[in-house]
């Protein structure tokens, strides 16, 4: 019984270290939402700016490794989360799959659900 107060007792009162830890794991959520949505705001702008010219060039049903960020965006639509792993690589999540990216190019790939329209040419 004394056990379990003190796992209450823990659960209840978090200490410092772990309120700091959330609150780091807080601030690094909001900075990675906030570009989440500058690549959406920039992806939907050049979407409705080049609109005829995707529908000429967007015969591609497909992604391959050297494609790019845009490219895959187009392909697979916006992914359903994403990280970045470096100063220069991300990494594109489609449910359980995931599409690596570095310096805005495919290097890699995880087709983990079957639902990347991806081709290795």
């Amino acid at each position: 019984m004394g056990l379990s107060l003190l796992i209450t007792s823990c659960t209840q009162h978090p200490s410092g270290a772990e309120k700091d830890y959330i609150k780091n794991l807080e601030e690094k959520n909001k900075i990675l939402e906030t570009e989440l949505q500058e690549i959406k705001a920039k992806y939907n702008l050049t979407d409705s700016v080049n609109n005829d010219r995707q529908k000429s060039h967007s015969s591609k049903k497909y992604f391959t490794i050297g494609s790019t960020e845009d490219e895959v965006i187009k392909i697979m639509g916006d992914p359903t989360s994403y990280m970045v792993t470096a100063p220069e690589a991300r990494k594109f999540y489609y449910g359980l799959s995931a599409v690596y990216f570095y310096q805005g190019k495919v290097i890699s790939y995880d087709n983990l659900e079957d639902n990347l329209k991806v081709k290795v040419k």
